[in-house]
């Protein structure tokens, strides 16, 4: 069985800002030892099918990182933790939350009325989704500025180390004063590991959801033909949200695992011990599976965005219906629309805009 190895290096800024040409490197190669942005060696995982199979190999471990975090176990510690929180974040639950998350979306936008030009993700990206998921889970208010701003710090490479322990102090704070109410907090407030569990929670909640509304405004307002569908047929909205997901998702890099025996995908043998990284992005840009896989293009096959198998996103309802009312809202209330200047993008591994400018009206 072959080994496969390439001396492919990745400019961190240039993946960044497209990673489109490293993808079609990656899939022509196939599973390959390559330098990742931060400067270690892994092996990526980029054609569809073989990231479907390597995101549900019982020999890929999740358990990349100590501590207990939901994304970061096996089973049968990971069934453990994830029954009481797949259980609080139902589909009924999530649904409910529709005419809030309108409320929200529609107060935010009030303020584009009177704006010549606005920044679309510190005005309206970023505040979505955290007082979203502070208002489910019970977070207070008046510490939701701290909570957006530890969690740009957690995707940030250089401050990530200690706004984790920063932020786990903080829920450790939380749940020792918080009066029992009705959301998340106080449902899982007995669970295991319940502090690494709302700093995931918070965390994938927010930060995941600004960059499918910012990354996903983006790709419509380049794709004009789409735009205009989605404005003479709202209905539609829905399948653009997948096919945003899949055009440019948030984890466009992967997810991470290790070999725990010596695993063959896509004919290659990984060694044991081995450094995985399983990439998302390039998967939802296989031509094998997505013909024209850089157009968006509404009505294709389901996208790996959410992952795949047992770790398939626990918020992924709710991401959806976020990115439903974000969308929806934003074409009805701002059917001209336009974009403002050239965007800029951050340098993390959640791939994201640090500014996008757009002008609301003509």
């Amino acid at each position: 069985m072959p080994v496969n190895s390439a001396n492919t290096t990745i400019d961190a800024m240039s993946f960044f800002t497209d990673p489109t040409p490293y993808f079609d490197e990656w899939r022509a190669m196939g599973p390959a030892l390559i330098d990742t942005p931060d400067g270690a060696k892994a092996w990526v995982i980029s054609r569809y099918d073989d990231v479907v199979q390597a995101l549900s190999h019982p020999d890929l471990s999740s358990a990349v990182i100590p501590g207990g975090m939901l994304n970061h176990t096996d089973p049968p510690e990971h069934t453990r933790l994830r029954k009481p929180i797949a259980r609080a974040f139902s589909t009924r639950r999530m649904e409910a939350l529709r005419p809030c998350i309108e409320k929200i979306a529609n107060d935010l936008l009030d303020e584009w009325e009177t704006a010549d030009e606005v920044d679309v993700i510190s005005s309206f990206a970023q505040p979505l989704p955290i007082t979203v998921i502070c208002e489910l889970l019970g977070v207070p208010e008046g510490d939701r500025d701290e909570v957006r701003t530890l969690t740009a710090q957690l995707m940030a490479p250089e401050t990530m180390a200690e706004a984790y322990g920063r932020f786990a102090l903080y829920v450790q704070g939380l749940l020792e004063t918080k009066e029992p109410g009705d959301d998340v907090i106080t449902e899982l407030r007995d669970e295991p590991n319940l502090v690494q569990t709302l700093v995931l929670l918070i965390t994938a909640g927010h930060e995941t959801t600004v960059q499918l509304i910012g990354n996903g405004l983006l790709a419509l307002l380049r794709a004009p033909a789409v735009k205009r569908a989605l404005l003479d047929n709202p209905v539609l909205v829905p399948d653009a949200v997948e096919e945003l997901l899949r055009y440019d998702g948030p984890f466009a890099l992967g997810v991470g695992r290790v070999a725990t025996a010596d695993v063959v995908v896509g004919g290659v043998m990984i060694p044991k011990s081995s450094q995985v990284t399983v990439s998302l992005g390039a998967a939802n840009r296989d031509p094998s599976r997505f013909p024209d896989p850089d157009v968006v293009q509404l009505g294709r096959d389901p996208h790996v965005t959410f992952g795949h198998g047992i770790h398939y996103c626990v918020g992924a309802r709710l991401a959806r219906i976020e990115g439903e009312i974000a969308f929806g809202t934003l074409l009805r209330r701002f059917p001209e629309l336009a974009l403002a200047a050239e965007p800029e993008w951050r340098e993390t591994f959640i791939r994201g805009l640090a500014s996008f400018r757009v002008r609301p009206k003509p």
